[in-house]
């Protein structure tokens, strides 16, 4: 697939199912990458390279949920193609959601399955105060209390300047975004850090107005970002998913 907004790790022509991976806030594909040797081999991982990062770093990143369905829905031919999962961090969750509503309105082909990790349901409005638009010091602040970004990378003030116009932009859709509730027709698994403080039981298994089947739960050690704390056992439990469905 020649496009920048996919990228593929590790082509498998063969595979009977696509594993489609949507980062958290500022994150990028790098995220997902080792989990390219490790998945089930019938299961083709691609990752989700939106505007601001990677080989995208000289776009400006979308501002808006709807920005980012629009682009993903250009796609859809490919997104479609095959039996297809979608599995989201934090944000990336809310994207997930969003997008399926969208293709469940076109009466497109819809996944088989949704992972949603690390976050409140979509329609669960936060409880947190807005920071994209803190001044600059602040805004930093924020993201070192995270504990999401490496403290290497706060500290380097050239690459944060950078990297501080595509954090805001997803801080904003984070922030600003909340969803209508509308039950899917497709299951929907959730991921959970047991010490993640920030997703309230009420906002977790609120999932569970935006399903038709009943949702299943799966919980981990460590905060919001569980899923690089606990990696070989996030991706354990999503080849126990995967293989229930190829």
């Amino acid at each position: 697939m020649n496009n920048k907004l996919f990228v593929i790790p590790k082509p498998n022509p063969n595979a009977k199912l696509r594993l489609f991976c949507f980062p958290y806030a500022g994150g990028s594909p790098a995220i997902f990458m080792p989990w390219s040797g490790g998945l089930h081999p019938e299961v083709e991982l691609v990752l989700l390279q939106f505007p601001g990062r990677g080989a995208r770093m000289g776009e400006p990143a979308h501002i808006e949920m709807q920005h980012k369905v629009d682009e993903l829905l250009a796609h859809q031919a490919f997104l479609t193609e095959k039996p297809y999962v979608l599995m989201g961090h934090s944000l990336g969750s809310r994207v997930i959601f969003e997008v399926t509503k969208h293709l469940v309105e076109q009466d497109a082909p819809l996944p088989l399955h949704l992972i949603a990790s690390g976050s409140r349901a979509p329609h669960t409005g936060s409880s947190k105060a807005q920071t994209y638009h803190l001044p600059h010091d602040a805004f930093i602040e924020e993201l070192y209390k995270l504990n999401g970004t490496p403290k290497e990378l706060l500290e380097h003030k050239e690459l944060m300047e950078l990297l501080l116009p595509l954090l805001r932009a997803d801080f904003q859709i984070a922030e600003c975004y909340q969803a209508q509730a509308t039950a899917l027709p497709c299951p929907i698994t959730v991921f959970h850090g047991h010490d993640d403080i920030d997703i309230s039981a009420e906002q977790l298994h609120g999932w569970q107005d935006l399903s038709e089947h009943k949702i299943d739960i799966h919980y981990f050690n460590g905060g919001h970002f569980f899923i690089n704390q606990c990696r070989d056992e996030v991706l354990h439990t999503v080849n126990q998913v995967l293989g229930k469905i190829v």
